[in-house]
């Protein structure tokens, strides 16, 4: 039987969704993309967020020629300086240690929306279904999806669905029962710092005994702060007068972004860690967000997602498809992916675990850590290729470079 007669419907037009139906453009298998926005949206999308992208995600987005399109917007992290506040010692990780262009890329969300957006609205095997909301999903060969759209309750038929969207959780949990979940008692405060020092390729990883204090250049004299701290420091933050809280955040940084003058669109997101243990059942896959939220101390969440996005699509562009095939590939896509995600999960849930507070043997460990790695540069590159996704993405790279 030809792929023609086997489709794919995609829950959640986020990022991951966009990706996926952007690595399956041009293929023959017809995708349907449930999209709770509007085709407006797209035109004026009102999202003030940045993300960070690895090398190994340019290296994904070149292949999909996206890239040029996408690196006007960026702005590239050539260094970073790591640092705990009131302990000796730090290290400064380099891009041309391991012979790079940069480490990351800081892109607004809003611009790579629309980039993924527009290359796909227009494919003749990508059906996007506007202002649509999925209420049920129901197993078998061919699976059941019901959701509203236009204010009626409309169903449709998938040879598989794949979840791409956290939104969807109570969905979600319903098919997915074995979840592990940790609340970390902690919440990111995201915010805009304006300050004296233009154009800065470095970005600064900063300890405190409160939290971690993450700060990525954009464009010229602005910058991304993201702290994740306990709930009632953000909270006593979030609550700062201008004038204080930008002296708040001058104490925490020294002189590192230079002067302080703004600090603009203050944010608080609750922080934790949850992912499923299996994510494929059947012809049913999560991806991303719906697989996994982990904590932001290592920028690996999208970056994570779009290297299962291709690690599932080459899965599913090579096989002849016949009944039982989207069982199979997910299997084989579980059984690929699992040993990356899982050393994923244990490296950010390490750092976001011990990183936090200010004991004494923890300050020693980290100054001996940060003196190591400034001495030895192939504990540095080590420490890139986890932030790159390299050393869990080997074969990945290799496929992309071929």
């Amino acid at each position: 039987m030809s792929k023609e007669n086997y489709n794919i419907t995609v829950i959640g037009a986020g990022l991951t969704g966009l990706a996926f139906c952007n690595l399956m453009k041009g293929s023959n298998i017809n995708t349907k993309l449930i999209d709770s926005n509007s085709k407006s949206f797209y035109n004026n999308i009102e999202i003030d967020r940045y993300i960070v992208l690895s090398n190994t995600s340019k290296l994904i987005l070149e292949s999909l020629d996206l890239w040029k399109e996408i690196s006007i917007h960026c702005s590239n992290i050539r260094n970073i300086h790591i640092s705990k506040k009131n302990i000796f010692g730090s290290t400064l990780v380099k891009s041309k240690d391991e012979d790079l262009e940069s480490l990351g890329y800081q892109v607004p969300i809003k611009k790579l929306i629309k980039i993924l957006y527009n290359n796909i609205a227009k494919e003749s095997n990508i059906e996007i279904l506007h202002e649509a909301e999925v209420i049920e999903v129901d197993p078998g060969e061919n699976v059941k999806i019901s959701y509203t759209h236009k204010s009626k309750v409309q169903n449709t038929l998938a040879s598989s669905v794949i979840f791409s969207t956290g939104a969807t959780g109570s969905l979600i949990d319903s098919l997915f029962p074995e979840k592990v979940q940790k609340d970390y008692d902690q919440n990111a405060l995201v915010c805009e710092i304006i300050s004296d020092k233009f154009n800065c390729d470095t970005a600064f990883e900063r300890f405190t005994d409160l939290g971690i204090l993450g700060i990525i250049p954009r464009k010229e004299n602005i910058w991304t702060l993201i702290y994740s701290t306990s709930q009632n420091e953000s909270e006593h933050i979030s609550n700062l007068d201008n004038t204080n809280v930008i002296s708040y955040f001058q104490d925490l940084l020294g002189n590192k972004c230079g002067t302080l003058k703004e600090v603009n669109n203050i944010n608080v997101y609750p922080l934790q860690m949850k992912y499923y243990k299996n994510f494929t059942r059947e012809n049913i896959c999560l991806l991303g967000d719906a697989a996994h939220t982990l904590h932001p101390i290592a920028a690996q969440s999208f970056n994570l997602s779009l290297r299962d996005c291709v690690s599932l699509t080459n899965m599913i562009k090579q096989e002849i498809l016949e009944k039982d095939s989207f069982s199979r590939i997910f299997k084989n896509y579980l059984d690929e992916r699992n040993k990356e995600f899982e050393r994923i999960i244990k490296f950010t849930d390490t750092l976001a675990s011990f990183i936090h507070g200010g004991s004494f043997i923890k300050n020693n460990i980290l100054s001996l850590s940060f003196l190591a790695m400034d001495m030895n540069k192939n504990l540095r590159i080590n420490i890139i290729r986890y932030l790159l996704g390299v050393n869990f993405s080997k074969s990945l790279l290799s496929t992309l470079k071929e």
